[in-house]
């Protein structure tokens, strides 16, 4: 029985020849002369009524395939290459070896390259190879005139000429089909040979043949990146590019259970943004699904069964200090918003200087318990003036009451003989005009940086942020994590010095040195700066 109705099909195919195929898809030959003369003809009937797999069950039966399937299938018929985000269990990974299988027995001379996660996967893939030949009919085999050639751990091939490897990587071989199986956990379990993939693997599929990258979400790494790549250049395509597919979890018919489930407020609340952004009604047997699957993953669950792009890489990473939390009170409950600047509330910066790092600067305003995160700049190699001026172009300048340095920007620069401090309040200290700006300078005390991230831990709970404005400090809350102790293969008590730590100690001193209040009265004038310490504070993560 076939998964898709017929207008299921020509929406998926629209815009496409083989729509004009429609009424054979749904058709089965008369004899096998009309076998072999009309419907072996098309790829799609094949794919359809040919192979045998084995089921989730463990049964051996005819692969139809899903509505996943299919539109993955359509996606390759508009664009060569796919970089495919998905739920777990949507059978992507059988479709493509089926696909590039036909390929092979159809096609003479056709090098199939199929990368497995590692060799336990690879040694699967081809008991799975193994298996269409096997059940293959004899009928095809002869009206194609083909036989087994070479049937051994790296390669299958056919006396057609064509050949399927298997491997953990390739760099030298011209591919003309190429699958890549769970990038997301290669990027990192195995980031060098990720990194070879894209430099060696990649280059060898021939341009304009099919190069599919499939896997689950695994955090910031470089699956991600070459997602985002995707997204960002889909209006834009080139051969080389990838097209970028996502299958959520409320697409897959199999995610359901009948047996009703309790559910919390936050679940309920989970379910109404997950509808207004998708823009349709979950049913009572997909939110039983959820939640039994939630009970037994937890967090993980948004990684493994996503809604929506964004939910998939805002999953926990292991050792993260902040991404559970932001998961939970800020993506959940729809708190990244924009345009978050009220011009009625007072603004604060927070600062982190490097000398060769990243200087970050985080903008905010508070109201009650509330933070909200505004706007971000960050840049490295550039002296204090060109950071000051960026300030001054912004729209909320003349709401800045409160700038939050470091413990190290007391340390004096050898050329001019000021501390950054000084450079920050002279530079700040009047407008254009030459009035006064009237801006609080607070400088933080050295002191445990763990009482900061606990700080920080507090906020999260009550904090806006605007995604459009602040994205560097979004990732710096997903991904700003312990370091890893290769030696004993645990965490350390400390973060990890890495592209988010700067922006994540940025964070951790506008949490310590905010100042709260629903409202800040600046005073109108002023003659003198305004400076002070903060006693209970953090030191500068380089510090401790």
């Amino acid at each position: 029985m076939l998964s898709i109705t017929r207008e299921e099909f020509l929406e998926i195919y629209k815009g496409l020849p083989i729509c004009k195929s429609v009424d054979l898809f749904y058709s089965q030959p008369k004899d096998e002369k009309e076998l072999f003369s009309k419907y072996f003809k098309s790829k799609l009937w094949r794919l359809n009524n040919v192979y045998t797999i084995v089921d989730k069950a463990g049964k051996r039966r005819r692969f139809r395939m899903n509505k996943s399937q299919h539109k993955v299938y359509a996606a390759a018929l508009r664009h060569p290459r796919l970089i495919i985000l998905k739920s777990r269990q949507q059978g992507i990974s059988t479709l493509w070896l089926i696909s590039f299988f036909d390929d092979a027995i159809i096609f003479k001379d056709f090098s199939i390259g199929l990368m497995a996660q590692g060799q336990d996967e690879a040694e699967t893939l081809l008991e799975r190879t193994k298996l269409l030949w096997e059940t293959l009919h004899p009928d095809y085999k002869q009206f194609l005139q083909i036989q087994l050639k070479k049937n051994n751990s790296k390669e299958f091939s056919l006396t057609n000429g064509s050949t399927i490897f298997i491997r953990t990587s390739f760099r030298s071989a011209t591919l003309q089909r190429l699958h890549i199986s769970e990038m997301g956990k290669i990027a990192n379990k195995y980031p060098d040979k990720a990194h070879e993939t894209k430099t060696g693997t990649l280059q060898a599929l021939a341009k304009g043949n099919i190069g599919v990258i499939e896997s689950t979400a695994e955090g910031d790494n470089l699956f991600k990146d070459m997602w985002d790549n995707a997204i960002l250049y889909t209006d834009n395509l080139t051969l080389k590019d990838f097209y970028p597919v996502f299958l959520s979890w409320v697409d897959d018919p199999d995610c359901v259970i009948e047996q009703d489930q309790p559910s919390t407020r936050k679940q309920d609340e989970y379910f109404i943004k997950v509808e207004k952004e998708l823009g349709r009604k979950l049913t009572r047997e997909q939110k039983n699904f959820w939640l039994v699957q939630y009970r037994e993953l937890n967090e993980k669950i948004y990684q493994e069964y996503p809604s929506t792009p964004t939910e998939a890489f805002m999953a926990t990473k292991q050792g993260a200090y902040y991404a559970q939390l932001y998961m939970e009170w800020v993506k959940t409950f729809g708190r990244e918003k924009p345009k978050l600047y009220d011009k009625n509330l007072d603004v604060q910066i927070s600062v982190d200087l490097g000398m060769n790092d990243t200087n970050v600067l985080t903008v905010f305003q508070v109201y009650g318990d509330e933070f909200r995160y505004i706007d971000e700049f960050y840049d490295n190699g550039q002296q204090i003036k060109y950071y000051t001026d960026w300030i001054k172009t912004r729209p909320w300048y003349q709401n800045l009451t409160h700038i939050i340095l470091p413990p190290d920007a007391e340390v004096r620069e050898l050329t001019s003989g000021k501390t950054r401090t000084e450079v920050f309040e002279e530079e700040l200290s009047k407008h254009d005009d030459g009035t006064p700006t009237n801006i609080l300078f607070t400088l933080l005390p050295k002191s445990d940086v763990n009482e900061g991230i606990e700080q920080v831990r507090q906020v999260v709970v009550n904090m806006w942020i605007d995604p459009g404005l602040c994205p560097y400090l979004i990732s710096c809350f997903i991904n700003y994590k312990k370091e890893w102790d290769y030696k004993r293969e645990k965490f350390r008590d400390k973060p990890d010095h890495d592209e988010y730590s700067n922006g994540a100690d940025s964070i951790r001193y506008s949490a310590v040195g905010a100042i709260r209040g629903k409202y800040q009265k600046r005073p109108k004038e002023s003659s003198t700066l305004n400076r002070q310490r903060v006693i209970a504070g953090v030191s500068h993560g380089h510090d401790v």
